[in-house]
């Protein structure tokens, strides 16, 4: 059974920044910092490594006791902060995803930069997470060719050795390209993200969409020869 590994920001919906600005107050709310410095981008990226990078950016040593605040105090914050933002869920996601939860030759899982607890978040505000079986969140690497390996070791452990030879990984940067190939899967773009089709297809994705509004044609292609 083939395992579909969807990325949730900029492949599956967009929060609409609430994320960061979460994160923001807890940088001053939390540390007290008037004026936080912030990481520019955080496309592709693990929340540990952001976590991590924005305390050395502010002067603070990353330790494992300011990660934990900084965690439980962004976890916190982040429910009120997509409440106000709204976000969305981008064409034909839920279509998607309800075209192939029938299908007995897929499972349905998520590998994402996100905490696990903002990406459940997420997804439930979404109405998106009874489609994903299990989630494996950005909570423990800061890199994401570690994050993929961790998940290769989850899919591993739930569903047996044969399971780690088929695995499809669907997400919107460069990033999640590079961490498929690193664990040898094979790996669908969308250009949904912050990246280009141009970006996206030169770092030599199996297929590459612009969006899922052809949800079938995206479900068919999941579900064929990669």
């Amino acid at each position: 059974m083939r395992t579909l590994l969807f990325d949730i920001d900029g492949t599956l919906l967009t929060a609409h920044g609430g994320g960061r600005r979460a994160m923001l107050r807890t940088l001053r709310e939390e540390f007290g910092l008037e004026d936080p410095e912030m990481v520019g981008s955080f496309h592709g990226r693990t929340d540990m490594g952001l976590m991590a990078q924005m305390l050395e950016m502010n002067g603070l040593e990353p330790t494992e006791q300011r990660r934990r605040r900084f965690r439980v105090g962004y976890a916190e914050r982040f429910p009120g902060e997509l409440q106000r933002s709204g976000g969305e869920v981008f064409v034909g996601v839920a279509e998607l995803l309800k075209a192939l939860a029938p299908a007995r030759s897929c499972r349905l899982a998520s590998m994402t930069g996100n905490l696990p607890e903002t990406a459940t978040r997420k997804l439930e505000h979404f109405h998106l997470r009874h489609y994903i079986q299990w989630i494996v969140g950005g909570d423990l690497d800061a890199q994401r060719n570690d994050l993929a390996s961790r998940t290769l070791d989850t899919i591993r452990r739930r569903h047996g050795d044969d399971a780690c030879r088929d695995v499809v990984v669907i997400g919107d940067t460069v990033a999640d390209i590079v961490c498929a190939r690193h664990i040898g899967a094979s790996v669908v773009a969308v250009c949904t993200g912050g990246e280009t089709y141009e970006e996206l297809s030169a770092a030599g994705p199996d297929a590459i969409w612009h969006d899922f509004s052809d949800h079938q044609g995206v479900a068919d292609c999941l579900l064929g020869d990669l």
